[in-house]
């Protein structure tokens, strides 16, 4: 995580209409990040990301895997020769088929399960700004605004801190899809889970189809919260050691959030 930017471009506000959807993903990445704007607020979402596009393709990564995810439990459900047991009592095609012969059932379940784990991943998406606004009121403002600017009164610091989580925390998921399709696809996931399937382990809906938006949240959310750990006991540790020798101190490291980047890369 480079949790330090010190120069924001100014943002440039760009309508989602403006980006014309070329596949399910790029449309589901798009509301992702309109909901985001909406959470974060316009300013702040303008520090994070230079234009809307900027945080499409940052999401579209974790959207290409939410619909990997959904084309492959529909396949396992479509193979499936226990199904109608738990979809009352019909079969893969007249459960999620709206036409007589049920042939549209595979692109309907596709459809469906991809935007229920992109709903659930939007759900347990963090708020940059509440994340920094925690910081803050962890470190104190002077604390944070050093460790963020360039001293105990820049008042840019708070932007930067956006400017620097928002795409962290998007990395974060995208990383997160990954390390989530690998559970998915493990075999033995079931042997080293308390004996549930992943679909049970992450799933709150009736058949565990929101599985993989919930392991995403859950996943990326931890990968956050430890780097946001590590960034505020480093600012604390650098604190104590500018404190015991401010001479030595610049010269290792230079400035204080080149001290802080550094240990909380450890």
């Amino acid at each position: 995580m480079k949790p330090f930017v010190f120069a924001v471009a100014a943002a440039v506000l760009v309508p989602i209409a403006a980006f014309a959807a070329t596949s399910p993903s790029a449309a589901r990445a798009q509301h992702d990040c309109a909901q985001l704007r909406t959470t974060m607020g316009a300013t702040a979402f303008n520090q994070a990301y230079p234009t809307f596009g900027a945080c499409v393709a940052a999401y579209s990564p974790v959207e290409t895997q939410v619909q990997s995810s959904a084309q492959d439990t529909c396949t396992a459900q479509q193979n499936d020769p226990t199904f109608p047991a738990s979809h009352d009592g019909k079969t893969f095609a007249q459960y999620y088929g709206t036409v007589p012969n049920g042939s549209n059932a595979f692109g309907n379940c596709v459809r469906g399960i991809a935007s229920s784990n992109s709903q659930a991943a939007r759900n347990g998406r963090l708020n940059p700004v509440r994340t920094c606004s925690a910081i803050r009121t962890t470190l104190g403002a002077a604390l944070f605004n050093k460790t963020y600017g360039r001293s105990t009164h820049d008042t840019s610091a708070y932007g930067k801190c956006v400017a620097s989580t928002a795409p962290a925390q998007a990395q974060n998921e995208v990383t997160a899809a990954s390390s989530c399709r690998s559970q998915q696809a493990d075999s033995t996931f079931a042997a080293n889970h308390g004996g549930k399937t992943f679909e049970q382990y992450y799933g709150t809906n009736p058949d565990g189809s929101n599985a993989f938006g919930r392991c995403v949240a859950a996943t990326a959310r931890a990968t956050s919260h430890a780097q946001n750990v590590a960034i505020v006991n480093a600012a604390f540790a650098c604190q104590s050691e500018l404190k015991a020798d401010p001479a030595a101190f610049k010269s290792k490291y230079g400035t204080f959030g080149a001290c802080v980047a550094q240990k909380a890369k450890r």
